[in-house]
């Protein structure tokens, strides 16, 4: 990786990590707001990821695209709070929020990924 990735990587993952706690401190007042938080976070970089991956991102150098993908999304999801959540709550809370988390995440992936590609389409001549 060349140091103008590093630099995007690491800019992004800045971004992304004060993203994610702006939606736990918008959240904070609720309750269980850092359980709608998470969600909301992963899903979220689910349906992003999926689309800027889907789309390609041309307008964009090649140097930018890790900063965005792995940077941003990657620090703005998580999977390590839906493990601590999953072991720290009841096993009945922490399963279902597992399997919610898992079928958020997914269909995260297929709306963005859909419309990923349909805006892919109508940028292309």
């Amino acid at each position: 990786m060349r140091f103008r990735e590093m630099v995007a990587v690491a800019f992004g993952g800045a971004v992304g990590t004060l993203t994610r706690v702006g939606a736990l401190e918008a959240t904070d007042h609720l309750p269980q707001g850092e359980l709608i938080a998470t969600l909301a976070a992963n899903t979220l970089g689910a349906l992003g990821l999926a689309f800027v991956l889907a789309r390609g991102l041309p307008e964009f150098p090649s140097w930018l695209r890790p900063g965005i993908t792995v940077g941003f999304f990657g620090s703005y999801t998580t999977f390590s709070a839906v493990a601590l959540i999953a072991v720290t709550d009841t096993m009945a809370l922490g399963l279902g929020y597992l399997a919610i988390t898992l079928v958020a995440g997914v269909a995260g992936v297929l709306i963005g990924r859909a419309l990923g590609v349909l805006a892919g389409k109508g940028a292309r001549p």
